[in-house]
C-alpha cells in the first residue's frame, strides 16, 4: 500500500485491497498479472499496488535498533561481505565506544563476529556498507517478501527501489 506521496507504508492483504478499491478508498496501481477473482458471473483482477489518499508513512526512527541495522546492510558484514544469519551477527560501532563512537546510524555496521574480534579497539573503514540513515527502512515488506510470489515481488520492487535498493530480496 503507497500512500498519497507513492510511499510504501504498508502491505495489506489482497481481501482488503478489494475491498478498498470497492468503497472507492484507494486508487489501484497494478493488478497481478494471472490472478483473478471469480464469482458465478464476473471475473475480476486482484490489486497488487493501491495508493491510499491519507499522509501516514513508515519513517525511520532516531535511534536504530539491532535489526534495523541488520535490514539496513542486508544481513551482510560491511567489512569481509559475507551474508550471514542474525545469530551468526554482530553490531559494530565504526569509532569504538571507548573512543567516543555513539549508538547511532552513522557509527553502526553489521559486522560478523571474526571482522569484529580482529577489529578490537581500531577503527576500519567498512567496505560493504555505507552507514548512514535511511530515509526509509520497510521492514514489514523484508520480512514477508519471501513467502510472495516471484510475479508478485517483481512488481513492488519497482515502488521499492528508491528506498531500499541494498535490502530487497
Amino acid at each position: 500500500m503507497l500512500n498519497r506521496a507513492f510511499l510504501p507504508f504498508d502491505v495489506i492483504p489482497w481481501q482488503k485491497a478489494v475491498t478498498l478499491e470497492w468503497l472507492g478508498r484507494c486508487l489501484v496501481i497494478e493488478y497481478h498479472l494471472t490472478e483473478k477473482i471469480r464469482s458465478p458471473s464476473r471475473e475480476f483482477p486482484v490489486p497488487i499496488v493501491v495508493r491510499v489518499n491519507s499522509i501516514r508513512s513508515v519513517v525511520v526512527t532516531d535511534r536504530p535498533t539491532r535489526m534495523m541495522i541488520y535490514y539496513r546492510d542486508n544481513f551482510r558484514c560491511a567489512y569481509c561481505g559475507k551474508t550471514l544469519r542474525d545469530h551468526e551477527l554482530t553490531i559494530d560501532h565504526v569509532v569504538p565506544r571507548s573512543r567516543g563512537g555513539k549508538w547511532s546510524w552513522e557509527n553502526l555496521v553489521t559486522s560478523c563476529i571474526n571482522c569484529n574480534r580482529a577489529k578490537k579497539q581500531a577503527i576500519w573503514i567498512p567496505r560493504y556498507t555505507e552507514p548512514v540513515k535511511p530515509r526509509f527502512l520497510f521492514t514489514k515488506y523484508l520480512k514477508i517478501a519471501k513467502d510472495v510470489d516471484p510475479k508478485t515481488r517483481e512488481m513492488w520492487k519497482k515502488h521499492l527501489s528508491g528506498f531500499q535498493k541494498k535490502a530487497l530480496p
